[in-house]
């Protein structure tokens, strides 16, 4: 995620003055925001899911 921000925020700086470039660097900026937040919604629905799993014990449920 960093790196691809960084990329993002480079390509801004190299095509400041040409308004079409530096629309597509923003879009790549929300497809990198929407990356994000899919994988922050998949890291707490797999908590979730451990957190059930396991009931707090460390040890799966069942075992």
């Amino acid at each position: 995620m960093f790196v691809s921000i960084v990329i993002i925020a480079v390509k801004l700086i190299v095509n400041a003055n040409n308004p079409n470039k530096r629309s597509e660097g923003i879009g790549g900026l929300a497809w990198v925001a929407i990356g994000f937040m899919l994988l922050s919604l998949a890291l707490i629905a797999s908590g979730i899911i451990l957190s059930v799993a396991t009931s707090g014990s460390g040890q799966m449920v069942g075992s």
